[in-house]
C-alpha cells in the first residue's frame, strides 16, 4: 500500500490528542484509612483492574479512529497486483500518459536515446495495467494524432509509432487536455503519468498553473517519470534580425545572427554561414565560452524587388535541429504614400513636403505619392496606401482618428507633423490612442527666425545617415546643421516605449518612433516650412526626408517576418482579399479565414509545422514568412528530482516523482510496477474510523464506576 498525498501523513500526530487527554484526566485513588480486612483489599484490587482495562480500551479506540482519518487524508492506494488479487481492479481504469517527444529527447546516454527510454516506460505502464483499462496517450510536441482512449493492444501499437520531433511544444495545453479528458470520462477518476527529461523550460510553462487558475477543481494526481540525467552540450542559432529599416533594390541591408552556447563547456572552431536563395554570401569562424552569446553581422544587397529567403547555418556539434534559422525579407517594388495636409482657412498654406515627394516619384525612387487635404480625404481608400503623412493639421477630426488608429494597427506607417496653430488637447488625445506620448507647450516663436536650438550632429552610424555620405571610416563628418526656430516640447507619459530618431543639440526629441499594433507611428515636434527651421533650404533636407519616409513605410519593421513554433498562426492582412493559399515546405495548407475590422484574418493551429518557409499567395501577391523553432527548446538544462518535486507540487497534485535515468529494460519494468496503482482505498479507512467511533460509544455506555453498594 502507498499514498497519493504522503505529506498529509503528518496528520497522524493528531492521534496523540486522546492520549494527552487521558493523561490529564488520570487521577490516582485517594487513600482512606479503613479496617485492614483482607476481603476488602482484594475487592479494591479487582475493581481497579476492571476500571483500568475499560479506560485503555476506550483510549485505543479513540487513537485508532483518529489514525484512520489521518490515513484516509493521505489517500492510500493498492498496487495493481494486490488490487487484482482482492478483486478491486474489476472497474474500468482510465490512464493518461503525457510523453515528452520534443527535440531534447533526441539526446543519448548510457541507457540509449531518451525517447526510447520514455517509450519503454510508457509501454510498461500499459502492459501492467488491468485488462479493462483504457489509455489516452498524448505527445507534448507536434500534432495530437489520437485524442481518444484506446484498448491495450491499440495503445501499444500507438507507442511503437511515436518519435521525437522538431515541432512546436504545447506542454501546458496538453496537461490541461489530459486533465479535462479524464474529468469527462464516467466516474471522473483516473491517473496521469508524465514522462520527460525534466527540462526546466518545459516545466516552467506550467507556472501560474492549474490550481491557481481553477482552485475549486479536483485535479487528477500526476506521477512524473524522469528519463536522462546529465545536461548535454548544445550550441544553437538563437535568432536572426534585420538591422536596416530602409529596404530597396541596391540598398545594403544588415542581417544580424545571434549564436549561443547553452552548455557548460567552451566550443571551438565552429562555422556560421549565411545563405541567400541557396547561395552562400558569408561565413564566420566562431568560438564560444560556456554560456556565451555572440552577435555576427552579414551584409546583403538585394538586386531586385521581391521576397528574399535566407538561412543562417551553424556547422558542427551533436544536436543539429537548431543549427538552422530561417528568415525572409520583403523588398518592395514601390511604396504608396498619401500626404494629408491642411491648407488653412484661406487655402494659401503650402506643403514643403510635397516637393520632396514629387522629386522622389520622378527620380524612380519607388515612392508613389498621392495628395489630399482633410476635406477631400473621403475620396481615398486608405487600405491602398503603405503610409500616411498627416502634415500640419490644427485639429485631427474625431471621425478621422479612428480610421488612422486602425490604419497603423493593421501594419502600416504614419508620420505626424504638427501645426504651429495646433490644438494641444486635441493632439494629446490623438497621440494617447497610440500610447505615443504627449506635447507640453512650445519652445521659440514661429516665424521669428530666432535660433533656439539646432539639429544634433549626425554620425555615420545614424539610422537615417547610414550610407548617406561617401567618406572614409576615419573621416569626420562635417555638416552645416540646420537652425531650429520653433518646436513643440515632447514628453513620454508613464514610460511608454519608443525610440528617438532625431533630436536637438539640447537633447530634446524632434522625431520619435512608436510601435503600435503591427505598425508604427513617427511623431514630429516641428514642421518643414521656414517658420520652424531652415532645414528646407539645407542640402541635407531632401535625402534626410526621403530616408525618413522610407523608414515610415517599412512594412513590419524592416520587412522580416517570422512565426515561432509552439503557437497558432494568426495574422491579419488588411490589403488583401479573401483568396488565400498557404504552402509550408511545399505542402499546401488550408487555413481558416475571416473578415474583421483589422482586415483579412488568417488562422491555423500549426501543430504539425516544422522549421522552413511558409509561402503565402493572397489575391495573386506572393510573400513568405520564416518558420522557426522556439529557442527555449535549445536549452537542455534539467531540474533535479528535488527541484522537480518542489516545483510541480505547487502547481498540481503530485502522486510522485521518480527517475529511471540509466535504467535497463528490466529495471524500468520493476520501477513502473512499483509506482503504478490499482485502486484508491481511502474509503476503507473512513469506514474503519467510523467503526472505532461506534465501538467507543457502546463501550462508554456500559462503563460505570463501582460504588460502595457493589
Amino acid at each position: 500500500m502507498s499514498f497519493l498525498n504522503p505529506l498529509l501523513l503528518v496528520a497522524l500526530a493528531a492521534a496523540i490528542i486522546p492520549v494527552v487527554i487521558h493523561l490529564i484526566n488520570f487521577r490516582k485513588p485517594r487513600k482512606i484509612a479503613f479496617s485492614t480486612l483482607a476481603f476488602f483489599q482484594e475487592l479494591q484490587k479487582s475493581t481497579i483492574r476492571r476500571i483500568n482495562l475499560k479506560r485503555y480500551l476506550l483510549l485505543a479506540m479513540r487513537v485508532l479512529a483518529v489514525s484512520m482519518l489521518a490515513l484516509a487524508l493521505a489517500r492510500p492506494f493498492l498496487p495493481p497486483q494486490i488490487a487484482g488479487w482482492l478483486g478491486a481492479s474489476a472497474q474500468v481504469d482510465h490512464v493518461a500518459i503525457l510523453v515528452d517527444n520534443g527535440p531534447s529527447m533526441m539526446q543519448i546516454d548510457e541507457a540509449g536515446p531518451y525517447m526510447d527510454q520514455a517509450l519503454g516506460a510508457a509501454t510498461e505502464i500499459v502492459g501492467q495495467s488491468g485488462e479493462e483499462a483504457r489509455f489516452l496517450i498524448v505527445p507534448t510536441h507536434g500534432e495530437l494524432t489520437s485524442g481518444r482512449f484506446m484498448h491495450r493492444a491499440e495503445a501499444l501499437r500507438f507507442l511503437e509509432q511515436m518519435e521525437s520531433v522538431n515541432k512546436g511544444g504545447y506542454v501546458a495545453q496538453r496537461m490541461t487536455y489530459v486533465q479535462d479528458r479524464l474529468e469527462d470520462e464516467p466516474g471522473g477518476s483516473g491517473r496521469i503519468y508524465w514522462i520527460s527529461d525534466a527540462r526546466k523550460t518545459h516545466i516552467e510553462q506550467l507556472e501560474g498553473g492549474f490550481q491557481a487558475a481553477k482552485p475549486d477543481r479536483d485535479w487528477h494526481p500526476v506521477t512524473f517519470i524522469r528519463v536522462g540525467g546529465d545536461t548535454f552540450q548544445n550550441v544553437a542559432v538563437a535568432g536572426v534580425e534585420i538591422t536596416g529599416q530602409i529596404l530597396g533594390a541596391g540598398i545594403p541591408v544588415g542581417v544580424s545572427v545571434t549564436v549561443r552556447n547553452f552548455g557548460g563547456q567552451p566550443v571551438y572552431n565552429s562555422f556560421l554561414s549565411l545563405e541567400i536563395d541557396g547561395e552562400r554570401v558569408g561565413q564566420y569562424e566562431i568560438s564560444l565560452e560556456a554560456g556565451q552569446e555572440r552577435e555576427l553581422l552579414f551584409e546583403v544587397i538585394p538586386e531586385l524587388p521581391g521576397v528574399i529567403r535566407g538561412r543562417a547555418i551553424l556547422e558542427g556539434g551533436t544536436h543539429t535541429f537548431d543549427h538552422k534559422r530561417y528568415f525572409s525579407i520583403e523588398v518592395p517594388e514601390s511604396r504608396s504614400v498619401l500626404l494629408i495636409s491642411d491648407r488653412g482657412e484661406d487655402g494659401t498654406r503650402r506643403s514643403y513636403l510635397r516637393p520632396a515627394l514629387v522629386a522622389a516619384s520622378e527620380t524612380g525612387t519607388r515612392i508613389n505619392a498621392s495628395y489630399a487635404d482633410i476635406g477631400t480625404l473621403r475620396e481615398f481608400d486608405l487600405d491602398t496606401f503603405d503610409a500616411i503623412i498627416l502634415e500640419s493639421p490644427r485639429r485631427v477630426p474625431d471621425y478621422l482618428q479612428a480610421e488612422l488608429v486602425q490604419f497603423v494597427q493593421q501594419g502600416r506607417g504614419m508620420l505626424f507633423v504638427p501645426s504651429e496653430q495646433g490644438n494641444l488637447d486635441n493632439y494629446n488625445r490623438f497621440l494617447g490612442q497610440f500610447n505615443a506620448g504627449s506635447f507640453a507647450g512650445m519652445r521659440g516663436t514661429y516665424g521669428r527666425f530666432e535660433e533656439v536650438a539646432s539639429l544634433q550632429p549626425l554620425d555615420s552610424g545614424h539610422l537615417l545617415a547610414s550610407d548617406l555620405f561617401e567618406s572614409d571610416d576615419e573621416e569626420e563628418l562635417r555638416i552645416d546643421m540646420p537652425a531650429i526656430f520653433h518646436y513643440w516640447r515632447y514628453r513620454r507619459d508613464n514610460g511608454e516605449p519608443g525610440a528617438t530618431v532625431l533630436r536637438t543639440n539640447l537633447g530634446e526629441p524632434l522625431f520619435m518612433e512608436h510601435s503600435f499594433g503591427d505598425g508604427m507611428i513617427m511623431v514630429g515636434t516641428m514642421g518643414f516650412s521656414p517658420g520652424w527651421s531652415n532645414l528646407s533650404i539645407k542640402p541635407i533636407y531632401a535625402p534626410l526626408v526621403y530616408r525618413m519616409l522610407l523608414y515610415v513605410v517599412a512594412w513590419e519593421h524592416g520587412g522580416a517576418r517570422e512565426h515561432l513554433l509552439g503557437s497558432s498562426f494568426d495574422r491579419y492582412f488588411a490589403e488583401y482579399g479573401a483568396q488565400v493559399t498557404l504552402r509550408l515546405n511545399g505542402d499546401e495548407i488550408r487555413p481558416e479565414t475571416s473578415a474583421s475590422a483589422r482586415g483579412l484574418r488568417v488562422r491555423y493551429p500549426a501543430h504539425e509545422w516544422e522549421p522552413g518557409w511558409l509561402e503565402l499567395q493572397l489575391d495573386g501577391k506572393k510573400t513568405a514568412i520564416a518558420i522557426n523553432q522556439d529557442i527555449s527548446e535549445s536549452d537542455f538544462t534539467s531540474l533535479s528530482l528535488t527541484e522537480t518535486r518542489q516545483f510541480l507540487s505547487e502547481i498540481l497534485p503530485l502522486a510522485g516523482v521518480v527517475s529511471i535515468a540509466g535504467y535497463s529494460a528490466d529495471e524500468i519494468r520493476s520501477a513502473m510496477a512499483s509506482i503504478s496503482f490499482g485502486r484508491e482505498i481511502w474509503s476503507w479507512f473512513i469506514w474503519m474510523a467510523l467503526a472505532f467511533m461506534v465501538a467507543e460509544c457502546i463501550l462508554s455506555k456500559k462503563y460505570r464506576t463501582e460504588t460502595a453498594d457493589e
